[in-house]
């Protein structure tokens, strides 16, 4: 396991928390969108760190459910957490373009999503 590969990851996915808090208390309904979308963010970077936590290389995807099949041979528990990976997925590129915007209860549950699978994600690294 390369741990400083592991550590670089996680301080990425930090960011991206970290930008998910700061815009929701700002606005959540003007930055909705931003919100969602550094929400996957976090949760990608959170799961290419545990694969290489595992040994495993990460593929350059931003499918959060190609990454959790991945991972979830060697972290089973992250199995029950499938239906809000699945959830956050599209957030990565659709969003991201014209045609297609979040609202504020998305960023609402994309937050709270991410909340939640950050300390899963921060327990299972320790």
């Amino acid at each position: 396991m390369n741990e400083e590969l592991v550590k670089e990851w996680a301080v990425k996915a930090e960011e991206d928390y970290l930008a998910v808090e700061e815009l929701f208390k700002i606005h959540v309904r003007r930055f909705a969108t931003i919100i969602c979308f550094h929400s996957q963010q976090c949760a990608e970077k959170y799961l290419k760190a545990l694969l290489i936590a595992c040994n495993i290389e990460p593929p350059r995807t931003h499918s959060l459910e190609t990454l959790l099949d991945l991972i979830v041979s060697e972290v089973p528990e992250l199995e029950q957490y499938r239906d809000m990976l699945t959830d956050l997925t599209p957030y990565s590129v659709q969003y991201r373009y014209p045609g297609v915007v979040a609202t504020r209860d998305d960023a609402r549950y994309c937050a709270r999503i991410i909340q939640e699978l950050r300390k899963v994600f921060q327990e299972i690294l320790k």
